[in-house]
């Protein structure tokens, strides 16, 4: 079977996120999504802090495929600042709508609609010249058609001297393949490029292949969807400045 161009990945979960968006601000049906969604980003977050050292003056972090903002409104309290970054308009809109009811500033936690995954969409640096400490990206690598090319644009985006590039998402099973339709009845076809997550053996490869050092990959959670057991994996790396040997 073909697979579908990057551009039509991109594109497609452009919209599905808008539209999630939208169902976000609807009040009755966004009650218990809502606190299904906080309870998993709380579980992510504590075990990000605990695979990471933050210091809540100096630590400024990236949170690619943000979302509403869960995930960064659990680790705010731990950095200097965060900068969300994703695709969907709309859930910048509730990211930063959600960081203005908490009384944080800008400089504190926002967020950007870019697309720093796609060549030649940027014709300027979209922070900047803004480095990270850390680029976190939970939950959002199954989207990614090459998790090579998403890998290696955030790598550079981190600081040369240990800037941390941090992934969670879903350990792939040969026991949930004939599952996946009744475990993840939302993804649709073509917003997912990854279907069932991914191999240990994979996501070191490609953090080792960016030049990644220190690079760990472990079970960081178990959770329940539909009735089956999930295991969800931590992997960091480590960027390393190269020094240049002069002969």
């Amino acid at each position: 079977m073909t697979e579908p161009p990057t551009s039509t990945y991109t594109a497609s979960n452009r919209d599905h996120f808008n539209q999630l968006a939208k169902s976000y601000q609807a009040p009755r049906s966004s009650i218990e999504l809502a606190k299904r969604a906080d309870i998993r980003y709380r579980s992510t977050a504590n075990a990000i802090l605990q695979h990471y050292d933050f210091d809540e003056d100096s630590t400024e972090v990236m949170d690619f495929a943000c979302g509403s903002g869960l995930l960064s409104q659990h680790l705010a309290p731990h950095t200097k600042s965060i900068v969300g970054v994703d695709i969907s308009q709309g859930m910048v809109d509730l990211y930063n709508a959600s960081a203005v009811n908490q009384g944080l500033l800008p400089e504190e936690l926002k967020a950007v609609c870019v697309d720093i995954l796609s060549e030649g969409i940027q014709e300027e640096d979209p922070f900047g010249g803004q480095r990270f400490d850390l680029v976190v990206c939970t939950s959002a690598y199954h989207h990614f058609q090459s998790i090579d090319d998403a890998t290696k644009r955030l790598v550079s985006y981190l600081k040369e001297d240990g800037g941390t590039l941090m992934v969670v998402d879903l350990i792939y099973s040969e026991s949930l393949v004939d599952c996946l339709d009744e475990i993840f009845p939302e993804h649709q076809d073509g917003i997912v490029a990854h279907r069932g997550g991914f191999k240990s053996e994979a996501i070191i490869h490609v953090f080792q292949n960016t030049g990644l050092e220190d690079v760990e990959f472990q079970p960081a959670i178990n959770v329940k969807k539909n009735g089956h057991s999930l295991e969800v994996f931590l992997a960091k790396g480590r960027r390393v400045k190269k020094e240049i040997v002069q002969s």
